[in-house]
């Protein structure tokens, strides 16, 4: 029979600030370029090297389970800066903690509880516009530089993440993935695809790579099951000797086994290829092609069938090359006005994920494709715990350069949060507690950095709000309910 236990008030708000202190204290020493890292047990696998303040927050288990409703506060307020930045995990904890102390210590001198809440939005919300009032865009390559070098914590991966930022505009994509060897830079601009041609039978010498010169761009949306269904359209490119990619969600083995003998046997110059991905990302990836080659999706659900092709229907690319692994289109005859509808239909798809981060990368790599390309920062270690860190250095540096560019920057290693908050005046119940960050910052050795910090103007701000929100929740405590539970040995 399972039991619970309550807690009431006094006893309760005590123990949640003591334990969502007792994880900030933890997180804190991963704060700033010079900060330390935590090893975390994980039996029967190897130590965890936890760099950021999610990795830290997210394997605290305290013996008290009350403290442990303030740890977990600090766990989910930190997995919600991961989730949305890379970034930011460890300065939402300082921040949150410091906010909790400071409104409990208002609450104990006899402030009313509806007047902190109320105090507490108008003191976020000065906060929020005295940074960005303070932003600055990003105008030259060494606002680029102060913000990588903040970001990276100063480590060797500044000047690859510097340019790999330079070469991927503020309309690309930096993808970090581990390397085999050494470290590495590639450049893929352009519509670029994991997923090649559909049989190496469209391969009339055995070569490795097909390349298709001035190529019309067939684009279906729907299976494929039998030749029959496509060699009317087909005849049409051969009778009138035009080269022809055609692109379809799917095809059945004896599909793919005809279409490819039958150009091996007649030598026309036909490839066909499966829309990249998996699942709907196949549709996804299908309507870029369309969109970036000026092709019309043929299929069910856009009314168009494949016995009907007319020339307006048709894409076209410059060059098409595709291998087994690979695909990729240049020339691409796309309007700007359909490129620009795609690209907006790209960025309500990345809104409409910002709860999944997955999706959300797959998505921003979509747009990337139809407007600079990808940047693939393939990083190594000597051994595979520093791989691991350095990869995860990197992508939060990544997430930090994105925010800067789309908001400006404002003085970084809590100095700005730290002006801000003394702006507020003596009068101020959290004002001291926007300071937190910087203090913590000093501790770490911070101070003894010679580049001058940069912060997204748009992360900081959302530190902010979240870390508020946090802390009011947990201030608000009359009742905490636990259940018993047993500690793994």
């Amino acid at each position: 029979m399972f039991t619970t236990r309550l807690h009431f008030t006094d006893d309760a708000r005590r123990r949640i600030v003591r334990g969502a202190t007792q994880v900030a204290r933890l997180v804190e020493l991963t704060l700033g370029p010079a900060a330390r890292t935590v090893l975390i047990e994980r039996a029967p696998a190897g130590p965890l090297v936890g760099s950021s303040g999610h990795d830290v927050a997210l394997y605290v288990e305290l013996v008290c389970p009350v403290e442990q409703i303030g740890a977990q506060a600090m766990r989910n307020v930190a997995w919600e800066m991961s989730d949305r930045w890379g970034d930011g995990t460890a300065t939402v904890v300082c921040l949150a903690a410091a906010l909790l102390q400071a409104l409990d210590q208002a609450e104990k001198s006899g402030h009313d509880r509806r007047a902190l809440a109320a105090a507490l939005d108008a003191e976020v919300a000065e906060i929020v516009a005295a940074l960005t009032r303070s932003a600055t865009p990003i105008l030259e390559e060494d606002d680029l530089r102060h913000v990588i070098e903040t970001a990276a914590g100063g480590t060797d991966l500044s000047p690859l993440l510097l340019e790999a930022a330079l070469r991927a505009g503020p309309q690309g994509y930096i993808d970090i993935v581990p390397a085999a060897e050494t470290d590495a830079l590639e450049v893929v601009q352009g519509l670029a695809f994991d997923g090649g041609w559909l049989s190496p039978n469209f391969t009339a010498s055995g070569a490795g790579r097909i390349v298709l010169e001035n190529a019309c761009v067939v684009t279906f949306d729907g299976a494929v099951q039998s030749i029959d269904e496509i060699g009317p359209m087909l005849d049409v490119f051969v009778r009138m000797d035009q080269t022809l990619l055609f692109v379809a969600t799917s095809f059945s083995d004896e599909a793919r086994e005809r279409l490819g003998s039958l150009v091996r046997r007649t030598g026309a110059k036909i490839a066909a290829m499966r829309a990249p991905g998996e699942g709907d990302w196949r549709r996804f990836h299908l309507g870029d092609i369309a969109a970036a080659t000026g092709a019309t999706v043929f299929g069910d659900e856009g009314g168009y069938s494949l016995r009907t092709v007319r020339p307006e229907l048709v894409g076209r690319a410059t060059k098409v090359e595709l291998t087994a692994t690979d695909s990729r289109f240049d020339g691409g005859a796309g309007g700007l006005p359909e490129l620009d509808f795609r690209k907006a239909q790209i960025r309500g798809d990345i809104a409409r994920s910002r709860y999944l981060s997955l999706d959300r990368e797959r998505h921003e790599k979509r747009l990337a494709r139809l407007s600079a390309g990808i940047v693939t920062l393939s990083l190594g270690g000597r051994t595979e715990p520093e791989r691991v860190l350095r990869i995860g250095s990197a992508q939060r540096a990544v997430q930090t350069i994105k925010a800067a560019r789309q908001s400006g920057t404002i003085a970084g290693g809590g100095v700005g949060l730290r002006d801000a908050g003394r702006a507020l005046g003596n009068r101020s119940i959290t004002g001291r507690a926007f300071e937190a960050p910087f203090r913590v910052l000093s501790a770490n050795g911070a101070t003894q950095v010679t580049v001058s910090p940069r912060d997204p103007c748009n992360l900081v701000v959302d530190v902010v709000r979240r870390a508020a929100a946090t802390a009011a929740s947990l201030v608000s405590t009359d009742v905490a309910i636990t259940h018993p539970r047993r500690l793994a040995s």
